[in-house]
């Protein structure tokens, strides 16, 4: 990932606007849902209102509006938003995209059953985390389900998301969640795949 500079840690969605601008397409961005995501999604099964969390260009929301069911993505980046509404248009699926922070979601927003998380919760500071957890605890029904995916343990500590270990996600996720499941898997870039974390939790 590219690298911040002093003016973008200001800024963080400025930095992100400019990663979505870029005549680079970025490599977490790989043109299609994450395979193991999408596998533990359809072990499960989509329900209700979904929600693609720090949805980007919006490949994983558009795939479930692909799917017959209702999608919302959100995200910091307002370039992000913008492509991901200009390939909703362009394959003509019905899904609705906002600038959003996750660490702060409006009441307006709604509630969901199911939430996708490819790439976000590993951008996370340690702290930030349960803040992250408690946010989503109140848009997200009872028994419905967060599906995250994100670097590994063995994944690069470089690039900049934060690699993961199953007690980094049950610790953020300890009140009013069960994780159900928590299992290395491969994450995807356009270049290569590293070592990845997959988590299915629950609210209860």
């Amino acid at each position: 990932m590219p690298n911040e500079s002093e003016s973008d840690v200001n800024d963080p969605a400025q930095w992100w606007n400019e990663v979505y601008e870029s005549e680079t397409t970025p490599p977490w961005d790989i043109g299609e849902p994450q395979p193991a995501l999408v596998n533990a999604v359809r072990s499960d099964g989509l329900s209700g209102r979904v929600l693609d969390v720090g949805c980007g260009t919006g490949t994983h929301a558009l795939w479930v509006a692909a799917e017959g069911h209702t999608a919302v993505g959100i995200d910091f980046s307002e370039k992000g938003i913008e492509q991901a509404r200009e390939r909703a248009e362009e394959r003509g699926l019905d899904a609705t995209f906002r600038v959003a922070d996750a660490l702060d979601v409006s009441d307006d927003i709604g509630t969901f059953d199911t939430v996708l998380d490819s790439g976000l919760f590993h951008a996370f500071q340690n702290e930030q985390r349960g803040e992250y957890a408690r946010e989503l605890a109140g848009i997200v029904s009872i028994g419905g389900h967060v599906f995250l995916i994100g670097f590994g343990a063995g994944a690069p500590e470089d690039g900049g998301p934060n690699p993961l270990t199953p007690d980094d996600v049950s610790s953020a996720f300890a009140r009013k969640w069960s994780v159900l499941e928590t299992k290395e898997v491969a994450f995807e870039t356009r270049e290569t795949s590293f070592p990845g974390l997959l988590s299915v939790i629950e609210r209860v």
